[in-house]
């Protein structure tokens, strides 16, 4: 019932649940899911890399075909002197969204 609710509301544009996002409808079989506990564990530090994400060596020189985004940056690099828990996720998605679009290998 909830992928059949689901792919209607792709269909109809009109969500019962109020998403705006429903990229595509769920086709087939197997589903899974999964139960996610939230938790906090993150540090302020991280690996240095460049405005391009490259990450750095300890010369400040970028390591060739390496990026990095996301928590392995460290909270610093991204909220600066406040930690706001949840606020993560943000940064990872964004950067490595960014990164997927601008990287040419």
């Amino acid at each position: 019932k909830t992928i059949v609710d689901y792919n209607k509301s792709v269909r109809t544009g009109e969500d019962s649940l109020g998403r705006k996002f429903m990229p595509r409808q769920i086709k087939s079989a197997p589903y899974y899911a999964i139960i996610h506990h939230g938790h906090s564990a993150t540090s302020a530090v991280g690996i240095k890399v460049d405005n391009s994400l490259r990450v750095l060596d300890s010369n400040e020189k970028p390591i060739p075909n390496l990026y990095a985004a996301g928590e392995v940056l460290g909270s610093g690099s991204t909220l600066g002197k406040v930690f706001t828990p949840g606020m993560m996720l943000t940064p990872a998605l964004t950067l490595g969204r960014w990164l997927g679009m601008n990287l040419s290998i």
